[in-house]
């Protein structure tokens, strides 16, 4: 497979996977805003602006690992024929990667690759990312708090 460039697979990313990440983030939004009102006391532009900054840094930090995890597994662990996005931070790897194609063609594993391994790949970058996007919002909450 020929090599992906991240300039590329960023401006895929940010568009395709930021308009997933966008849907999903304001469908959760109330359900999470349900949950924190049980566990914390703070203001509601203050959940607000932490969801959003968090957001933000999911996408950001979930870009390099869609790099990553396409530049280890793409054309070595599996193809798929549609190749938007294979990689979401808050959507593990799956069937549906391989299932979804472009008419007849369909994605497949390669030689003796099975999904689990490919799964754990997921998870194997997905955790990192997900620490990173949390430990980025708290530093940045920091700073915003200092300055105001």
């Amino acid at each position: 497979m020929e090599p992906t460039s991240f300039i590329t697979e960023a401006k895929i990313y940010f568009i395709w996977g930021g308009f997933v990440q966008l849907f999903w983030s304001v469908v959760a939004a109330p359900f999470l805003y349900l949950i924190t009102l049980c566990v914390s006391t703070k203001s509601f532009s203050s959940l607000l602006r932490a969801y959003i900054v968090f957001n933000v840094f999911l996408l950001l930090w979930g870009c390099l690992g869609s790099y990553i995890f396409r530049s280890i597994a793409f054309g070595k662990l599996y193809v798929s024929v549609d190749r938007m996005v294979d990689w979401y931070a808050f959507l593990p790897f799956g069937q549906w990667v391989l299932d979804h194609g472009l008419g007849e063609w369909r994605g497949y594993l390669i030689s003796g690759t099975n999904l689990s391994q490919v799964q754990n790949l997921w998870f194997a970058v997905a955790l990192p990312v997900w620490l990173l996007a949390i430990v980025s919002t708290r530093l940045t909450l920091r700073c915003l708090q200092k300055i105001t």
